[in-house]
């Protein structure tokens, strides 16, 4: 497993298809959004990331399939995981449960499962927890 930081790449190619089914914002293409880029070391686990704003902030969105490890007990493993990033704070959007963490200079990460995805989203600012719940609310 590995969970992306962020687009820092910029030599990555950028891509249309990861391979595997992912979740955009209703309304949104991914050539809208420029595409996915591959964030994970070569040999590894592929993760994809493509960037957006929510409420005029700048986001990082990655995604990977569901990590073999977190099938049998996905709550407590997404938990463990958020722990780690001190995503400590909890919101539901419709029936996802989002462990958002904020860094003391304002950025956030929300962590989350959907669809069969492990989800993290950076942001470069702080955002309103409504913000977060609509943004996901709209992943399709």
């Amino acid at each position: 497993m590995f969970i992306a930081q962020g687009r820092n790449n910029p030599d990555t190619a950028i891509i249309t298809n990861p391979g595997y089914n992912t979740v955009l914002p209703e309304g949104k293409s991914i050539n809208s959004l420029g595409g996915w880029e591959r964030i994970s070391p070569p040999n590894t686990e592929p993760v994809f990331a493509y960037t957006d704003t929510i409420d005029g902030v700048s986001v990082s969105v990655s995604q990977q399939p569901l990590p073999e490890s977190f099938k049998a007990d996905v709550t407590g493993k997404v938990s463990e995981l958020a722990e780690k990033f001190n995503a400590t704070k909890k919101i539901t959007a419709d029936a996802v449960t989002v462990y958002l963490g904020t860094s003391a200079q304002g950025p956030q990460s929300a962590i989350f499962t959907k669809d069969n995805l492990l989800i993290l989203i950076k942001s470069q600012e702080n955002i309103k927890d409504d913000a977060w719940a609509n943004y996901i609310k709209s992943l399709r």
